[in-house]
C-alpha cells in the first residue's frame, strides 16, 4: 500500500513518532522535532489534547499538522483508557470524531480501535466512503493472547476492510514475543498484500520494535521525547538499528 512516497508492507519498517502533548503549540513543536529527527510518520495522539471536545480546536491542529507533514505520513489516533489512552468517550462521539477527521482529508491514516466499536465493518465502510485509509488496532496491556487468537485478530482486521492491522501485546516471557512474531509472520504469508504492525511492549518486547523487516511488521513506534507506550525506543537508536538490519539483508 502506498501513502505519499512510502510503500507500506515491504522492506524496512516506517518509523512513527507519537505526539502526546496537551497544548496546540507544544503539539506542533513536537511534530516538527519528530520530522527533523527523521520520522517517516507522526501519530497525533488526540486523547492527550486538552481541547479535544472542541471540534474547531481539533480541526485547527489537524490543519497545521497536515501542513508540516507534507512529506511524512500523518496518523491520527484517539486512544481510549481501556486501550492505554488518556480519556474515555462514548462510541457515538468516538465515531463522530473519526468521521469529522475523514471529511477534512487531512489525515493520511486514521486509527480505529476494534474494541470500541459495535459495528467496525460499517465504520470502516463509512470512512472509506470519505477516501480515508484506516489502521485497525487492538492492544493487550496485561498479557499476550494465545497465538491462534492473535492470528484471528489480524484476520478480523483484514475482514472488516482495514488498510493496515495493528496488534500490540504485553509479554510476560520472551516466548510471548516469539509467538507474536510468529502470528504476524504467518498472517503475512497468508495475506501478503495486507500490511501489519505488530509489537510487544515493555523491555522484553524491544526486539519486536526493531525486527519488523524480518517478520513482516511495516511500522514501528519510536520516541522523540515522551513515549506513548511501554518499551518505545528513542528514534535515533531505532533509525540506526533498522538501517543496519536493512544493510545486512541487502547484502545477502
Amino acid at each position: 500500500m502506498k501513502i505519499k512516497d512510502y510503500t507500506l508492507g515491504t522492506g524496512k519498517p516506517l518509523i512513527c513518532v507519537p505526539i502526546t502533548e496537551t497544548r496546540k503549540n507544544e503539539i506542533i513543536q513536537a511534530a516538527q522535532q519528530g520530522i527533523e529527527q527523521g520520522a517517516d510518520a507522526l501519530e497525533w495522539r488526540m486523547d492527550w489534547f486538552g481541547e479535544i471536545d472542541e471540534w474547531s480546536q481539533v480541526e485547527e491542529v489537524l490543519c497545521r499538522l497536515s501542513e508540516i507533514s507534507r512529506k511524512v505520513i500523518l496518523l491520527c489516533t484517539f486512544r481510549s483508557k481501556a486501550q492505554g489512552g488518556e480519556r474515555e468517550t462514548a462510541e457515538e462521539a468516538y465515531v463522530h470524531l473519526l468521521q469529522n477527521i475523514a471529511q477534512t482529508g487531512k489525515a493520511d491514516l486514521l486509527d480505529l480501535e476494534m474494541s470500541e466499536l459495535s459495528q467496525p465493518l460499517e465504520t470502516v465502510r463509512q470512512l472509506h466512503g470519505a477516501e480515508q485509509k484506516v489502521i485497525a488496532s487492538q492492544h493487550y496491556f496485561s498479557h499476550t493472547p494465545d497465538t491462534q487468537l492473535m492470528k484471528q485478530e489480524f484476520l478480523k482486521m483484514k475482514n472488516i476492510g482495514a488498510d493496515i492491522g495493528k496488534l500490540a501485546v504485553m509479554p510476560q516471557t520472551l516466548l510471548d514475543v516469539i509467538r507474536l512474531m510468529e502470528a504476524a509472520a504467518e498472517m503475512k504469508e497468508k495475506a501478503p498484500d495486507f500490511p501489519l504492525a505488530a509489537m510487544a511492549m515493555g523491555d522484553k518486547g524491544a526486539v519486536s520494535r526493531i525486527g519488523g523487516q524480518l517478520f513482516g511488521s511495516c511500522i514501528t513506534f519510536a520516541s522523540a521525547g515522551k513515549a506513548s507506550a511501554p518499551g518505545q525506543l528513542y528514534i535515533e537508536d531505532t533509525i540506526m538499528i533498522l538501517n543496519k538490519i536493512a544493510e545486512s539483508m541487502d547484502k545477502r
